[in-house]
């Protein structure tokens, strides 16, 4: 579900030149409070951003293209007298859509959230693929323009999304290698969106990743069965490289899929909980459910445990 080992070794030493000649972007200032709680009514709605100004390249049977078409599935509320509302872009994993991570998106949406999740070209399989070797650096530049064109949505007279999204509380969110791009959005030199307030990586390695710490929160979810992502070297690299404001959650007996994907899963409960407390601590201003969300990880410690 990763790129190869020998990708790791090099971005990584680009990224120490680049950690070099890039500095940080400024961090985030305070937000006010805005209402938390579940219970929104969503809706759903699927459209397509075209990119002009960058190409697809060719693979297996597909020739290429001078453009890059990114068909992103959104899930909003309705209630639009209560918005605007924060943003939280998604990108999913390997060989897979949006559709595939439906019951944990609708549950961020419903918590009073705008979500947006990109079918990445070659990465999800179209038009080709699907490769997460080919095409890998262009993953972030279509974050970013997912991101602005939420954001036009927003600013536009478009019946459903006119007005909803507060582009100061955006956040990036994502699963395996979804989870990589988010972490590339938020913290690695020259992929990193200076809009993006906090970031949440579900099931991923960092190790050989880049890592320029800039006052923006992570949430990392690892799960110790996890057969991509062995849990001895991903939390051994969290504890020996990431810097405060960050929390690394633990699920013990959980699979790389399952606690972020299927409602039935012991984990996923716990997963949604601790991830609204961090989204409504960081993009709706009450920092004191982190400590509720630490209170929940410790009441139930046959699933995990949070650091």
């Amino acid at each position: 579900m990763r790129r190869n080992a020998w990708i790791a070794a090099v971005l990584m030493l680009f990224g120490v030149i680049a950690a070099a000649c890039a500095p940080p972007p400024p961090p985030p200032g305070p937000v006010s409070q805005l209402p938390v709680g579940t219970g929104h009514p969503i809706a759903s709605r699927q459209v397509t951003f075209t990119d002009t100004s960058r190409s697809t390249p060719a693979l297996d049977a597909f020739p290429g293209s001078d453009s890059r078409s990114i068909p992103t599935t959104i899930w909003y509320p309705t209630d639009k007298n209560n918005g605007p509302y924060p943003l939280v872009v998604f990108a999913p994993g390997y060989g897979v859509g949006p559709s595939f991570y439906q019951a944990l998106l609708t549950q961020i949406a419903g918590a009073g959230y705008v979500v947006a999740s990109p079918t990445y070209p070659i990465l999800s399989g179209q038009p080709a693929g699907p490769d997460d070797i080919v095409d890998w650096g262009e993953k972030f530049p279509d974050t970013w323009y997912v991101t602005t064109k939420m954001l036009d949505l927003s600013a536009s007279a478009d019946p459903d999304l006119g007005g909803l999204i507060d582009p100061q509380r955006i956040a990036v969110a994502g699963h395996s290698d979804g989870a990589a791009i988010a972490f590339g959005d938020g913290y690695e030199p020259f992929r990193n969106d200076p809009r993006v307030r906090a970031v949440i990586s579900y099931a991923a390695d960092f190790t050989g990743d880049l890592y320029q710490p800039n006052g923006r929160p992570l949430l990392h979810f690892l799960s110790d069965n996890d057969v991509y992502n062995p849990y001895p070297q991903a939390i051994g690299w969290d504890r020996a490289n990431l810097v405060p404001p960050k929390y690394t959650v633990s699920l013990f007996g959980a699979t790389h899929e399952g606690p972020y994907t299927d409602p039935a899963d012991p984990h996923f409960g716990l997963v949604v909980r601790v991830t609204l407390d961090f989204l409504n601590s960081e993009l709706k201003g009450h920092p004191e459910l982190m400590l509720f969300a630490g209170l929940d990880v410790a009441a139930n410690p046959s699933l995990g445990a949070m650091e």
